[in-house]
């Protein structure tokens, strides 16, 4: 690693079509690293990025970004690309910086930068390791989350540590911004190491528990009116602005599936289900008022298939 006083590496940038690498490259040029390319998993238009108004960075694509800079871009829309790649291909730069790439890197490819390939994870290691971390941590009601920076190894998720933070997720914070503001202190976390600065490292908070944080399927996308309330609450707000599709199964067994989380109160703001697509519904300790849309048994919510 860099020495305090050396000058900053280049860094190639492996990514998806996601907030967090668009906010990644974006704190990278911000803090005026050298980035000589950017190397995405998937095309914009297979993962469109949903935002008409790009109002904050989060909702513009890594693709607009890196074309406003002149920055080469390398798209690999299936994971055997990865193999026909060579070092010349691979744009060079002294550094690879993974930020939400969702495939296994090939060791040919760690080794082929000098300084190595570094990962920036949204969640305290060692918890919630794999491709969904901000899911699982919202869908466990944690309440304290944060971001680590470790090495690229065989091991996924599971290299040398080299700092990391962690923070309150305020209830029902919104899951794009999350990933947003985590990515952007990752880059931050990078910065810190890259100048030989002591190492930023907080232990993990004790109430997340460790363990893989696998893409999620329809059932563990499904919650049902035996959730209380605030739990219910900050797993919608959270998940739902990240892409995610969730159910919600009521007291009459009716599957519900959310399009938008509206609020959270003791008594029905809707008093009537009714043909609106406007409802309250009933869970363990109050309400949540939603925007869905009945599900009937021949309609099954589709499997997620991002990667934070």
């Amino acid at each position: 690693m860099m020495s305090k006083g050396s000058q900053i590496p280049r860094v190639v940038l492996w990514g998806s079509l996601s907030r967090q690498t668009a906010v990644t490259l974006h704190a990278l040029l911000q803090a005026e690293i050298p980035v000589q390319g950017l190397i995405v998993a998937g095309n914009p238009l297979q993962h469109p990025i949903p935002s008409a108004v790009p109002f904050a960075i989060w909702h513009t694509d890594p693709f607009t970004i890196a074309r406003r800079r002149n920055i080469p871009i390398i798209t690999l829309n299936r994971r055997s690309k990865l193999h026909e790649l060579t070092h010349t291909t691979q744009l060079s730069g002294e550094l690879g910086l993974v930020s939400c790439f969702p495939w296994k890197l090939p060791k040919e490819v760690v080794a082929s930068y000098p300084g190595g390939m570094l990962n920036i994870h949204p969640s305290p290691l060692p918890a919630y390791r794999g491709p969904a971390p901000l899911f699982w941590q919202y869908r466990d009601g944690c309440l304290k989350t944060g971001v680590a920076l470790h090495e690229v190894t065989e091991q996924l998720d599971s290299g040398p540590l080299l700092a990391q933070v962690s923070c309150t997720l305020p209830l029902a914070f919104p899951g794009d911004r999350l990933e947003a503001w985590l990515a952007w202190y990752g880059v931050g976390l990078l910065l810190w190491v890259l100048r030989g600065e002591r190492t930023v490292y907080t232990a993990p908070a004790e109430s997340v528990s460790s363990g893989w944080a696998p893409l999620p399927g329809p059932a563990q996308s499904t919650i049902d009116w035996t959730w209380s309330c605030w739990r219910a609450a900050h797993f919608l707000a959270g998940v739902l602005p990240l892409g995610y599709n969730v159910t919600i199964v009521d007291r009459d067994g009716q599957n519900w599936l959310v399009e938008r989380f509206l609020a959270w109160s003791s008594h029905p703001l809707v008093p009537h289900k009714g043909s609106s697509t406007i409802v309250s519904l009933e869970f363990a300790d109050g309400y949540l008022t939603v925007q869905a849309r009945p599900l009937y048994s021949v309609e099954r919510p589709r499997r997620s298939v991002r990667r934070q």
